[in-house]
């Protein structure tokens, strides 16, 4: 990706999930998912015509189905520079397993390592009716540590959601849609800004000569780890 500035080439990111990647719950999907958010800061920092996200969330999936797909993108000649890739929510609202989840990201980060293709890492939501659920964060946990044994860069959405919850009740209410479950043009403002964040510090810190993946460990709203401030309304 770094590379790819230096050489004044088009960046291509491939966001690839579920509901939060398509965009339920925004008013726009087109302008305000977060895809269309983190297109959009990118393009303020860099300009026109640097940067294409490709947004390639389909609602309802699962695990299994994202990876089929996101090996099937990785396969092809012309590869994304970077991939962010939403996953978790629905194998646990779906029945699945923790032990599989991890096993499936892992799988769907190796073959994002071998085909050269750095990745951001996105995990589950925070939603009320998650509160206190021992089960959803057993999920949770099988998708950081499989980013944690890859060193992948996670943007812990679980962690920046709750902690958001607990001290800004009113604004943490505002960042969901009308079904206290998908996000809101408020909660995928301050994601796709998080996600911005992450890439420009990432393209900032690269050797210029060659590409290179974000720094390894969690990225956050502010751009610092995990068990910052919680994120401000953008």
């Amino acid at each position: 990706m770094g590379a790819a500035r230096a050489a004044g080439r088009i960046v291509t990111i491939l966001t690839i999930g579920s509901s939060s990647t398509a965009g339920v719950g925004a008013s726009d999907r087109r302008t305000t998912s977060f895809p269309a958010v983190l297109a959009h800061r990118l393009v303020e920092a860099w300009g026109e015509g640097t940067v294409e996200v490709i947004n390639a969330g389909v609602s309802g999936e699962t695990g299994p189905a994202t990876l089929k797909r996101l090996t099937a993108f990785l396969a092809q000649a012309e590869k994304p520079q970077l991939v962010v890739w939403q996953v978790g929510t629905n194998d646990v609202l779906f029945g699945g397993r923790p032990d599989r989840l991890s096993k499936l990201v892992g799988e769907g980060l190796d073959a994002a390592s071998a085909a050269g293709v750095p990745v951001i890492l996105v995990d589950q939501q925070y939603f009320p009716a998650a509160r206190e659920s021992t089960r959803y964060e057993e999920f949770v946990g099988a998708v950081d540590s499989a980013a944690a044994a890859r060193g992948t860069p996670l943007l812990s959405r679980y962690a920046m959601m709750r902690r958001w919850a607990i001290e800004d009740p009113q604004g943490f209410a505002a960042s969901l849609s009308w079904d206290r479950f998908h996000m809101s043009d408020a909660g995928y403002a301050c994601l796709g800004a998080s996600l911005a964040d992450a890439v420009l510090a990432a393209v900032a810190a690269a050797p210029k000569a060659a590409p290179s993946a974000a720094p390894a460990g969690r990225v956050q709203a502010d751009g610092g780890a995990a068990g910052g401030p919680a994120p401000g309304r953008r």
